[in-house]
């Protein structure tokens, strides 16, 4: 097998073992082994339970708990050992418990605890109020991998010396015995089904070679392909001499066809011997009258006799050219076109007879063979089908045994590797403590104070950071891209321990110079300063900080005009009550002080003559002065003002007259500190600031009270010395002195 080192497999079995480690059948059997333990104890033994706890143990158990306790055994067995072997743990019992007792203890609690769920061993185990034997305490058993080694340390804190030291020998043996189970119980599953693979592969094997010998038997077949080879070898073969033998057949039968055809002139022959015999006999008779008639040979020399003579020699002559005739015709017949005598030609012709019959003879057995050859391919023809189809069927089945064959081989070596892998041991056994352990608390409440001081600041750093309400003059400054004339915070009725109307007063100063300061800085030719007092949104405080502005200029010796326009004014509600919960924090009262001077009626600090309401209609945005203002209000003045302040109505809801906006010296815009500056509120002040760019500056109003040291410093209010410093700590101010 491939022993190579498999870095996130050896991952893979630490996890496994872990998790078996912390499963909650491991915790199971432990809490009941520990349970059984603790209940067969015959007293308190230290090792095992402290007698404090014990005697809390063996109240808290119900009576018929005892039944469940196995007491019949005494002795050991073969056959018992053998059962312990198999399903028991090497914990180190007592004298007085004996094995088999525990193991079949063990084994009954088990069987009661998955018996219901309301019984004593389920309760105990599943509810979180027992602090030996419940899964939650178990679960917090720690197991850990030793850096990267091949060791697993387990830790537990409990309060007993002797259930730590017992309880993490239990969950030691059991984590053994179940990591050694399952890995054997899995190798051992999948060694069992190849077997029973392999058996069915072996059948299938066997009823393919079966199938293959009976369709040999039936067609009596040795070896189909040497078979096969062989017969069409010879039947080539056949065909070629059959092929042969007709061609040779062919040329006997013309052959002796053409002797017949010379054979046939043998009467020929004889009739024209007839005729050489006859013609012979009268040349004989011819020549016998002409040697009678011949001068020479007959006395008488007659004209007749030599005319009979003369007929005679010319029969002769005809009849001798005759015989020669027929002889030429005999002697032409008598003998072939080649020149072979006819006496010669008739054993050639029984030659020829005797070799065409014997060539018919083998043709006709060699017809036979080729029938007999034709039925025999017709039987190896389909069987080369069927035979390649089965011994295909064999080679896959026998690739498929031989396959399985080699995976439960590599299995059985899995299995036997396994075995020798799962054989876990312990390399430090739990020891007895002798001193618990050191307690973590004030390192806990450090820790705890640490923590919730950066959860704090971070919180507030992160509110900081999303908060986009205008705030102070600086970040409405970068927001609004305008100056700034000030602030003003909000009037609360409880400021704590600030000075408030100080505040309050020292701001609106401040506002007040720094318009008067803008007035230097920026010239203009009108004597009379005209001051527009406007807002994006209602409910801005216009109408509270013109009043305010105008009471302080008026302080400060100068003449001043307010012109508000006649939009009725909510009065000033006093909110609900405080929190019971805020004052026992120390939390200061929030809600606004409706009693606060600074925010009294107009009236009650400005004259009539000082102080004219006035309508907004169409004469309002015709008007190019506060002259117009006053004239088309038939407002009488016995005095000639140093500043007119007029307060327009929010712009989002209403217009303003261009023409008079464009003559003002200062246009102030009052924002609420705690709102969003909306894209709403850019557009309707974007056409302003078309026109009166310049002389556009804005005051934050109800901002919150601690804002104001960024203009006043430190606000006066009553610091311990303590405070003091943590305040100089928080700002970084290490060397700040109040004095030189």
């Amino acid at each position: 097998m491939d022993k190579t080192f498999n870095y996130f497999a050896t991952n893979i079995a630490f996890d496994n073992l872990i998790n078996i480690i912390n499963s909650r059948e491991t915790q199971e059997e432990v809490a009941i082994r520990l349970l059984t333990l603790h209940l067969m104890l015959p007293e308190a033994n230290p090792k095992y339970i402290s007698k404090k706890l014990y005697d809390e143990f063996k109240l808290k158990i119900p009576n018929d708990l005892s039944s469940y306790i196995e007491t019949g055994y005494n002795n050991s067995s073969p056959i018992l050992d053998s059962i312990l072997i198999n399903e028991s743990i090497n914990l180190i019992l007592p004298p007085e418990i004996n094995r088999y007792n525990y193991e079949k203890t063990v084994e009954n609690l088990t069987n009661l605890m998955k018996s219901s769920n309301d019984n004593f061993v389920y309760e105990i185990l599943n509810y979180d109020d027992d602090d030996h034997y419940s899964l939650k305490v178990l679960s917090s058993i720690k197991a850990q991998r030793i850096n990267s080694s091949d060791l697993i340390k387990l830790s537990y804190t409990v309060n007993d010396p002797g259930i730590c030291q017992q309880t993490l020998a239990i969950y030691n043996d059991v984590c053994i015995k179940n990591y050694k189970n399952i890995k054997e119980n899995r190798s051992d599953a999948v060694v069992k089904y190849f077997e029973e693979q392999l058996e069915l592969a072996r059948t299938a094997l066997k009823e393919a070679e079966d199938k293959l010998l009976e369709f040999n038997k039936s067609y009596k077949i040795i070896n189909y392909y040497e078979q096969s080879k062989a017969v069409a070898v010879v039947k080539e073969d056949m065909e070629v001499d059959y092929n042969n033998k007709k061609a040779q057949l062919a040329g006997t039968q013309a052959a002796t066809k053409r002797l017949e055809e010379n054979l046939e002139i043998r009467q020929q022959i004889q009739h024209e011997n007839n005729i050489v015999i006859e013609k012979k006999r009268k040349l004989g008779e011819l020549n016998y009258q002409i040697a009678l008639l011949d001068p020479q040979t007959s006395a008488s020399t007659n004209e007749q006799t030599l005319a009979l003579l003369n007929k005679l020699k010319q029969q002769q002559e005809t009849l001798d050219n005759e015989i020669k005739e027929s002889i030429n015709k005999k002697y032409k017949y008598e003998n072939s076109i080649d020149g072979v005598p006819i006496n010669k030609v008739l054993p050639d012709w029984i030659n020829n007879v005797v070799e065409a019959e014997n060539l018919k003879a083998k043709i006709d057995v060699m017809d036979q063979q080729n029938k007999k050859f034709e039925e025999q391919y017709a039987t190896y023809a389909p069987a080369g089908a069927n035979i390649k189809r089965i011994e295909r069927e064999i080679s896959v089945s026998e690739q498929g045994y031989l396959e399985i064959l080699h995976g439960l081989n590599l299995a059985k070596l899995k299995l036997q590797d396994n075995e020798l892998s799962s054989n876990l041991k312990t390399i430090d056994p739990p020891y007895y403590p002798l001193s618990p352990n050191p307690t973590k608390r004030a390192i806990l409440i450090i820790a705890a104070a640490f923590l919730g001081g950066i959860l704090i600041l971070a919180t507030i750093l992160v509110m900081e950071f999303f908060d986009e309400t205008l705030k102070n003059p600086k970040k409405a400054s970068k927001i609004l891209g305008l100056p700034a004339l000030g602030m003003m915070p909000k009037m609360i009725l409880d400021p704590g321990s600030i000075q408030l109307p100080y505040v309050q007063k020292r701001l609106i100063e401040i506002i007040t110079q720094n318009i008067t300061q803008f007035f230097s800085t920026h010239s203009s030719e009108n004597k009379i300063k005209t001051i527009a007092v406007f807002s994006t949104q209602k409910k801005e405080g216009k109408t509270v900080l013109a009043g305010n502005i105008a009471k302080t200029l008026k302080s400060e010796g100068k003449k001043v005009l307010f012109l508000n326009f006649s939009g009725k004014q909510e009065p000033l509600k006093q909110q609900g009550k405080f929190s019971f919960i805020n004052k026992i924090l120390g939390y200061s009262d929030p809600r606004v002080d409706i009693n606060n001077p600074f925010l009294a009626e107009v009236s009650s600090y400005l004259e009539p003559a000082e102080f004219h309401t006035i309508p907004i209609d169409e004469k309002f945005y015709q008007a190019k002065s506060y002259t117009d203002i006053i004239e088309q209000n038939n407002i009488k003045l016995d005095f000639t003002p140093d500043f007119v302040i007029i307060e327009l109505p929010a712009l989002i809801y209403n217009n303003y007259p261009a023409e008079l906006m464009s003559q003002t010296d200062l246009d102030i815009l009052i924002c609420r500190a705690n709102r969003v500056w909306t894209e709403a509120d850019q557009t309707a002040l974007s056409n302003l600031l078309e026109t009166a760019a310049s002389k556009i500056n804005f005051i934050v109003n109800g901002s919150n009270i601690n804002e104001a040291e960024s203009i006043l410093g430190d606000l006066p209010k009553k610091r311990s010395n303590f405070r003091k410093k943590i305040k100089t700590i928080f700002k970084f101010q290490f060397f700040n002195k109040n004095e030189i």
